[in-house]
């Protein structure tokens, strides 16, 4: 870790520990303080209860989206004009007219970057805030640290008996399932994401609950409760014995998998069927748009972390044909998506307590290539995120002339995640202990002031 980042890091964990932890007011000889802090803590809670964080896996290309470069030489340009948004003075891509409408409503962070333009590496950065040197598809394609949703899961829990902490939607799997970063490693099964399983491309057609939610019609919930009974009696496996920790996460997975079987709440959360046609045709019939409703509906419901999937298998790695493809396929879906999810979550009032972020592992080379396309690039890219008592109608952060590194205010992308960390209520300096050895949740982050 280089001098500035140390710095950094020690800057961000002396404000958060003086801000939000009364044990290390204690620490200074101030019992009472830290006992009135402690209070005001538990009183208020964070400002976010939910997170919704949606992953543009493949990398999406930010100067065709939300950083247009219009007086740029061609080739790097694009082909794609800017449009005005409700933000004055701010111009985003022709291609998310809904979106521009909205800008007010979030923030885009324009100067967000990391150092790998590795897909392999690069998702595992994003969705756990550590690097994974050597990631790849075959001996390195699970997770080296937990994932972001894993962390909520143990330290916020269940906010309801019965409802999943973590659920990754359609699934825990990314590069067309053959890597898998959003588990929880050494935290243990107990807090690996809960899978809904894929999600209908139409709005009128049913997505009752994932299969592991369904018994089978010659099982009611009677001969389960026995089934499961008879399981835990067979299991005579000594606790001590087990130093994994596997023991204790599958009992905990047992014991939730049951709640959420016999829990009719925790089913209807899933049940897309309870939503008028009208409105999961205004989230668009496509995956993304029955994704995103689904993910509204599981934030309702009291899921704590939802990590919804807008890629299942590198659709926004446009090397060859970039343009055709987002004007065609990824930008009409994703605008009409997202744009009906805030206007949704708004009028319900949910943007005031629940974190919505977009996210992708990169963005996209600034020059244009031979095939028309735009190649890995990490030194530059964007992120959208509003919600969770963060403020909203900001564009933070510019990238040079030709958007090919920060021109101002740089953004890490652990800033990113520290900032939802934040606004959860999650100490970033707090650890969990890996074959004896402390890991903390991130080992460098700074929040970003400018949302707070």
């Amino acid at each position: 870790m280089s001098k500035q980042n140390e710095s950094a890091t020690s800057k961000f964990n002396r404000r958060w520990l003086l801000k939000s932890s009364s044990v290390a007011v204690g620490a200074f000889g101030l019992p009472a303080v830290a006992s009135k802090l402690k209070a005001a803590d538990q009183s208020s809670g964070p400002p976010a209860k939910q997170a919704i964080v949606i992953l543009l896996q493949g990398g999406c290309a930010h100067q065709d989206t939300w950083d247009l470069k219009p007086n740029a030489p061609a080739e790097f340009r694009g082909e794609f004009k800017p449009v005005s948004t409700s933000l004055p003075g701010y111009q985003c891509s022709e291609h998310l007219p809904l979106l521009a409408q909205r800008v007010h409503d979030f923030n885009v962070l324009r100067s967000v970057y990391h150092a790998t333009p590795s897909h392999e590496a690069a998702i595992h950065w994003v969705l756990t805030g550590y690097n994974y040197i050597g990631a790849n598809t075959t001996t390195k394609n699970r997770n080296d640290k937990p994932s972001m949703g894993s962390i909520v899961a143990k330290i916020r829990g269940a906010a309801k008996r019965g409802l999943p902490p973590y659920v990754c939607v359609p699934d825990k799997g990314q590069l067309g399932d053959r890597v898998r970063y959003a588990a929880a490693h050494f935290l243990g099964l107990a807090y690996d994401p809960f899978e809904s399983g894929m999600p209908p491309s139409s709005a009128k057609s049913a997505f009752a609950m994932p299969p592991n939610l369904s018994l089978s019609k010659a099982v009611d919930l009677r001969r389960f409760d026995h089934r499961l009974q008879l399981l835990s009696e067979l299991d005579q496996l000594p606790r001590e014995l087990d130093n994994s920790g596997m023991m204790e996460g599958m009992n905990v997975f047992n014991q939730r998998a049951y709640s959420m079987l016999s829990n009719e709440t925790t089913r209807n959360a899933f049940d897309l069927s309870r939503e008028p046609v009208e409105l999961r045709e205004r989230y668009g019939n496509t995956r993304e748009g029955q994704e995103a409703i689904l993910a509204r509906r599981l934030a309702e419901a009291g899921v704590p972390f939802t990590l919804v999937n807008f890629s299942i298998n590198q659709e926004w790695d446009t090397h060859t044909t970039n343009f055709k493809r987002l004007k065609q396929d990824r930008l009409p879906a994703f605008d009409r998506a997202v744009s009906a999810l805030l206007d949704d979550m708004k009028q319900r009032g949910m943007l005031e307590d629940t974190i919505v972020a977009v996210i992708t592992e990169f963005g996209r080379t600034p020059k244009v290539n031979n095939n028309a396309g735009r190649d890995h690039w990490s030194d530059v890219f964007s992120v959208v995120m509003t919600g969770g008592g963060m403020k909203t109608g900001q564009v933070i952060g510019t990238s040079n002339a030709r958007a090919e590194v920060p021109h101002d205010r740089p953004v890490h992308f652990n800033d990113v995640l520290a900032t939802i960390y934040r606004q959860m209520g999650i100490p970033t300096d707090r650890v969990h202990y890996h074959d004896g050895r402390p890991v903390p949740v991130l080992y460098e982050g700074n929040v970003i002031d400018e949302l707070i």
